[in-house]
């Protein structure tokens, strides 16, 4: 009879030990899944806080607004067409040099074409403290260097300010057509620069033929 007792409480010991185990298992199982859960909120809180979305739900916007390549937009900002702004999608943004589709800010629309230069973001600075060199290096037009290289109409190897280049940026359609329609068919010349982008050493030739 006392050796019965004996096996009786060892059982429910035993049966205790494994329920108290089972709770504490699940407990933490629980946790960390809440835990996770609230955490991956908090961290696409945190992304969506960032961009604006379109319609579709996609993000939009500049890349230097990002801190880290997972935090860039679905759509990255890369110029505009005739006043519109246009749009890379991520995959493209990232992806080997070459050119791709630029989208309006819907990404459904191909509103033109940009194209993907290597990823060299750490352009020289002359003696001025002006970033200069190639703007096929630069992930989009904001990282372009300020001395974009170019070659003159003699041949001449230089350099063209950036602001130069680009001219009046329009800030709505009706103004992009007013300036389209004032612009010369035969395009235009601005200075060509030495690299200290002071010295004029030449004339380039925008647009036209």
């Amino acid at each position: 009879m006392r050796m019965y007792s004996k096996r009786i409480r060892i059982l429910i010991g035993v049966v205790f030990i494994v329920c108290v185990v089972g709770g504490v298992m699940v407990f933490q199982s629980t946790y960390a899944k809440s835990t996770t859960n609230q955490s991956h909120t908090n961290s696409s809180n945190y992304h969506s806080s960032n961009y604006p979305e379109n319609e579709h739900g996609q993000t939009y916007g500049s890349a230097e607004e990002a801190t880290s390549v997972e935090m860039l937009p679905d759509l990255i900002h890369a110029g505009s067409v005739n006043g519109i702004k246009g749009y890379l999608l991520k995959i493209d943004y990232l992806g080997e040099p070459g050119d791709v589709p630029l989208y309006n800010v819907y990404g459904k629309t191909i509103i033109g074409s940009f194209h993907i230069g290597a990823k060299n973001m750490n352009y020289p600075k002359n003696k001025n403290g002006k970033t200069y060199g190639s703007s096929a290096d630069a992930t989009s037009p904001e990282t372009e260097p300020e001395l974009i290289s170019a070659i003159g109409v003699d041949g001449t190897a230089g350099y063209v300010l950036k602001k130069a280049l680009d001219g009046e940026l329009p800030k709505s359609p009706e103004e992009a057509i007013a300036i389209q329609n004032s612009r010369s068919p035969g395009g235009r010349d601005i200075p060509l620069y030495d690299v200290d982008g002071e010295t004029v050493i030449g004339v380039f030739h925008v647009g036209g033929k």
